[in-house]
């Protein structure tokens, strides 16, 4: 362990390690330094590491049971790679550091040297000769030498990028506290669920791998094997590109294909399924006490937003489950299945149980996205929709279809109900078309441009906040000085741009630049530039945006602030403790006789600074998770 105090010199850095006796390394000589950390962790000063969770996670299964050290309070450990998420960095090292452009560089080769020793190895030919039993590590002196310059760079490293970054506000000090709450509280999993699962997974696996063999006479054995299976389809004279989701879901809808292909197509989707790898994670995960522990990844957007690590509940599929107790009832008991993989991916929330004693208690925020452009915009009328219970989908589908709401149907309040949800944030008609497409609505070009139109001519406000946002952002790259803009302010500080939200929480654009960029019509306009992850190369790299972009992460980042301090508010009640997040929804364990409309109002509390704003969230309590 490397390890360095805030008054040392720059640079110093203090290694302990174990003595290993029969590689003749006796135990780090750093009693002093040794003495002052414990002194400082006694005092209740802050600890801080990069990916603390994992270091937390040694500190107390590890070090303080086996060697006695101190315990570190919950509320002591600190985070740069949480600091880094939150200035919109990589959550990586040396992604960040990278980054930053930071002259301190974290040991590549000796992460590597890391990795390798941390693993057992195969026993070599005179060990096997020799029926040597037991785990096998790759050490030696050399090595170890190198692994502890390796923990030293580190530490300077992790040093060097917290020094660079603001800390966490004292607010979003407390969500992250909060999240490693959560984190070591886990949620509970149904065990037996998840071995039915896997059981039901493996046997159907069989059985339409052995159909698909039949099907293709044998050149195909497994839907895994996609060469083989592409090759066959175009002796079929299938001619597919490849075997990926989308391409084999748009050939699923062809009813003009041969049986047989159908049938072929529809065994490699279902095995292909990812949904049903899912509960696989989950037997990885599961932890004795029969919770996942480290679910939850804080600031895992750069709105703020958390994501999923490991199980991934926030990936989950919705279904169309009516009665998730009796579905699960029914595959524990091995009553068939219409489509046995359907099934289970559509159980696969299910999996989540309340604690002995414990219920779960759900509530989801109602189309809170909608709600919040519309006070970022100051739309008074919208916002009015909203407050009298009015319905704001039938509202838009009658502007569209020039009718009345009360004479809307269901499949054109559907239609209002995207445009409503999807148009806030500068979207086109060819975007809109293809957004109803994948619910399964197709419309016509004309029709998209229709809605498309029809929004921004009732929602004016939120039009020109696009235009207005994007002149500000630029406007504070330009000049420096902080610009008000609505209910946020723009501020450029060294490498970044800031987007002040009405919490007092920031939103982050590295490295920010103005640059010309052509508009989808072909007129040069100055473009608002960064430097980010690009979602589809997995690259640092420099990215545009616009009005309607930045509006959005205003938007999400609004509803974020809004149920973060609900749940701080949940947690403080010491009834409900929270347990999960998954994307609009809270997730708790609270009593059996714990009241959901008390629940729902903590989600409902309006924090002073989101004054005005109407939101509401619809709450449910059962043993179960369901959607």
């Amino acid at each position: 362990m490397a390890f360095r105090l805030p008054y040392w010199d720059e640079g110093v850095v203090a290694l302990w390690h174990p003595p290993f006796p029969h590689l003749s390394i006796p135990e780090a000589d750093c009693h002093d330094e040794l003495i002052e950390l414990m002194e400082w962790i006694d005092a209740g000063h802050l600890v801080e590491a990069h990916n603390s969770w994992f270091e937390r996670g040694i500190w107390t299964n590890i070090l303080v049971p086996r060697n006695g050290w101190p315990t570190i309070g919950a509320n002591q450990w600190r985070c740069s790679a949480a600091k880094a998420a939150a200035h919109a960095l990589p959550r990586g090292l040396d992604d960040s550091i990278t980054a930053l452009r930071l002259p301190v560089k974290k040991d590549l080769e000796g992460h590597k040297l890391m990795m390798k020793v941390s693993k057992p190895r195969k026993p070599r030919k005179a060990e096997r000769e020799a029926n040597v039993t037991g785990l096998l590590w790759w050490e030696s002196r050399e090595l170890f030498d190198r692994l502890f310059a390796y923990c030293r760079q580190d530490v300077l490293a992790e040093s060097a990028l917290s020094g660079s970054l603001a800390d966490l506000s004292p607010n979003e000090t407390a969500v992250y506290l909060l999240d490693q709450s959560i984190n070591a509280r886990g949620f509970r999993l149904d065990r037996s669920a998840v071995h039915t699962a896997l059981k039901l997974i493996a046997a159907e696996t069989v059985r339409l791998n052995k159909e698909l063999g039949v099907l293709t006479g044998g050149k195909v054995k497994k839907a895994t094997q996609r060469a083989q299976m592409l090759a066959w389809f175009a002796s079929e004279g299938l001619d597919l590109p490849d075997s990926q989701k989308a391409t084999l879901d748009e050939v699923a809808l062809d009813t003009t294909l041969h049986p047989k292909l159908q049938r072929a197509v529809g065994i490699v989707r279902t095995l292909g399924r990812s949904s049903t790898a899912k509960y696989q994670a989950m037997k990885n995960w599961l932890c004795p006490d029969e919770r996942v522990h480290g679910g939850l990844l804080y600031h895992g957007a750069g709105t703020g937003r958390w994501a999923g690590a490991g199980v991934q509940p926030q990936n989950m599929p919705k279904g169309q489950v009516k009665d998730m107790e009796a579905l699960w009832v029914d595959l524990k008991a091995g009553k068939p299945q219409p489509n046995l993989m359907e099934s289970l991916a559509g159980a696969l929330r299910g999996t989540i149980i309340a604690s002995p004693g414990t219920t779960l208690f759900v509530a989801d925020y109602a189309s809170i996205e909608a709600r919040v452009v519309m006070w970022l915009a100051g739309d008074e009328a919208a916002l009015d929709l909203f407050r009298s219970g009015a319905d704001i989908y039938k509202e838009m589908a009658g502007e569209i279809y020039a009718i009345t709401p009360q004479e809307v149907d269901k499949g054109q309040r559907q239609v209002g109900k995207f445009a409503i949800l999807g148009l806030g944030f500068q979207m086109g008609a060819a975007k809109f078309q293809a957004t109803c497409a994948g619910f399964g609505v197709a419309i016509e070009d004309t029709f998209a441009q229709r809605v498309v139109e029809a929004y921004r001519a009732k929602f004016w406000r939120v039009r020109n906040m696009w235009d207005d946002q994007n002149a500000a952002a630029i406007k504070a790259v330009h000049f420096g000085a902080p610009v008000r803009c609505g209910k946020v302010s723009w501020l450029k500080e060294g490498n970044f741009l800031f987007c002040v939200l009405p919490s007092g929480r920031r939103l982050s654009y590295p490295f920010p630049q103005v640059r010309m960029r052509e508009t989808p019509w072909g007129e040069p306009r100055p473009a608002l530039t960064f430097m980010g992850m690009n979602l589809y190369t997995r690259k640092w790299e420099r990215q545009s945006t616009y009005g309607g972009s930045l509006v959005e992460n205003q938007t999400q980042a609004v509803a974020r602030d809004i149920m973060a301090e609900a749940m701080l508010r949940v947690e403080a009640t010491g009834v409900y403790q929270p347990i999960l997040t998954v994307h609009d929804e809270i997730i708790a364990e609270g009593p059996l006789a714990g009241d959901v409309h008390e629940f729902e109002q903590l989600l409902t509390t309006l924090p002073t600074w989101a004054k005005g704003c109407p939101i509401g969230a619809e709450g449910w309590k059962g043993p179960r998770y369901h959607k």
